[in-house]
């Protein structure tokens, strides 16, 4: 009998690697994808970090932070060196992300407010980057914002903060929608109970 229940907590141990696994993929694809609208449709947005909240909130910060930093690396080799430089970014999201889901339920208002958290800190970071490497021009369709307010009068530091700041917390709350829905497809529709998610 013993080893019959060593044998299943084995088989399942097996059966949740696999499929960690495979989330880990999807997400860093799922990233991937979200990167190439972004450029093809020049967004004022990321869409870079859908896979990297998704695998934090399922399985974990550090697994958040490994997609998120796979991510950028892989979009560096793919789509360009300048994403090298943001892949730090990606993997704080995972990591910030997952610690906060770990401790909060899932709703609205835990959304909003990691929506708020996370943009102050991405954008602090890759703004950054984006001011100290790029001098706040980085080739993204979220320049057009940098530049409008460069414009009104604002300086190149405070336009880049700003601009930085708007699209990430507009990018946030678009990124935690998508994961929802991606959420409930994957365990409403494949069954798989191997997640506690509140959306209470």
């Amino acid at each position: 009998m013993k080893d019959n229940v060593n044998g299943l907590k084995i088989g399942r141990e097996d059966y949740k690697k696999v499929l960690y696994r495979y989330l880990t993929l999807l997400s860093i694809v799922i990233n991937i994808i979200g990167a190439y609208l972004v450029l093809n449709l020049n967004l004022p947005v990321y869409l870079d970090s859908v896979g990297t909240i998704l695998a934090a909130i399922l399985m974990g910060p550090l697994v958040g932070a490994f997609v998120g930093l796979a991510t950028h690396f892989s979009l560096g080799v793919f789509m360009g060196p300048a994403y090298f430089y943001f892949a730090v970014v990606n993997g704080v999201i995972g990591l910030i992300t997952g610690y906060i889901f770990k401790k909060y339920d899932f709703n609205l208002k835990t959304i909003i407010s990691a929506s708020i958290a996370i943009a102050l800190i991405a954008s602090l970071m890759g703004n950054s980057i984006s001011y100290i490497v790029f001098s706040g021009i980085t080739g993204e369709s979220v320049d057009i914002l940098t530049k409008n307010l460069l414009e009104l009068g604002f300086n190149l530091f405070t336009a880049v903060y700003i601009s930085g700041f708007l699209s990430n917390f507009l990018d946030k709350l678009i990124s935690f929608a998508a994961v929802f829905y991606i959420m409930g497809v994957i365990i409403a529709k494949f069954k798989m109970k191997e997640f506690k998610i509140f959306t209470k």
